[in-house]
């Protein structure tokens, strides 16, 4: 039954991203605040049709601790694509700092840039950071909040990060003296990372309280390394999960 969900959820999410993005070609041309309806649409969608048909539910805990003036970071652990839908509906005016590769998925990576993502080189060095900081300082002063994916990559579930999350996102922190919002989340073990499966179960995003602007960088990074990876252990399963 999983598989037979898997597939059909694949086929429905492929032929509805294909009607969304066909529907919303005119907000591409309009201004930013048209063009972020298309990413809300999609993404809260897919939410809808994994609830639907993989009876894959989403559970948000902490949406007080987001803040109320807009101007922050969310910094979260990474498991899955789901993330990026949730956070979409979750965080107002996002823009994210994802992975140059993604630029070159169809209308996505075009939308991407419209809606002022910031792509990064993740092989670039400090060049890159350098940009991706000036890029985010601008963000900032037109109230978008920044989704970052402190890691660097996907993670498997159950696993705790052992090195260092990425320095990018302390240099931030540091100059843009912003909020940085920590979350936990699970999402992992119903959308697996590199593969086909969707199994079924209540994924939790756990938002915790922001660390406020003004800590040295290797402090803040591990503070906020420590309060993701701790609070991760602290969730509970989606199922009765079985490596």
């Amino acid at each position: 039954m999983i598989w037979l969900r898997s597939i059909l959820f694949t086929i429905v999410y492929y032929i509805y991203s294909l009607i969304v993005f066909i529907l919303m070609i005119p907000t591409f041309i309009m201004p930013r605040k048209w063009a972020m309806i298309m990413p809300i649409v999609w993404t809260g969608g897919a939410i809808i049709l994994l609830k639907w048909i993989c009876n894959i539910h989403v559970k948000i805990e902490g949406r007080e601790n987001l803040p109320s003036k807009s101007g922050y970071i969310v910094a979260s652990k990474h498991q899955s694509a789901l993330e990026t839908s949730v956070f979409h509906n979750l965080v107002p005016d996002t823009f994210y700092v994802f992975k140059k590769e993604l630029l070159w998925v169809p209308f996505a990576g075009l939308y991407a840039l419209k809606t002022g993502c910031l792509p990064i080189d993740r092989k670039g060095g400090g060049m890159a950071l350098r940009k991706m900081f000036l890029g985010a300082i601008k963000r900032f002063q037109q109230g978008q909040n920044m989704v970052i994916f402190p890691e660097g990559t996907r993670t498997k579930p159950g696993q705790e990060t052992t090195k260092p999350y990425s320095p990018g996102i302390a240099l931030i922190y540091e100059n843009c003296k912003v909020p940085v919002v920590p979350v936990a989340l699970n999402t992992g073990y119903c959308w697996p990372k590199n593969s086909f499966k969707r199994i079924p179960g209540t994924v939790t995003v756990r938002v915790l309280p922001p660390i406020q602007p003004g800590l040295p960088k290797r402090e803040f990074l591990r503070i906020l390394q420590e309060t993701i990876e701790s609070e991760q252990k602290k969730l509970p399963l989606p199922y009765d999960y079985k490596e």
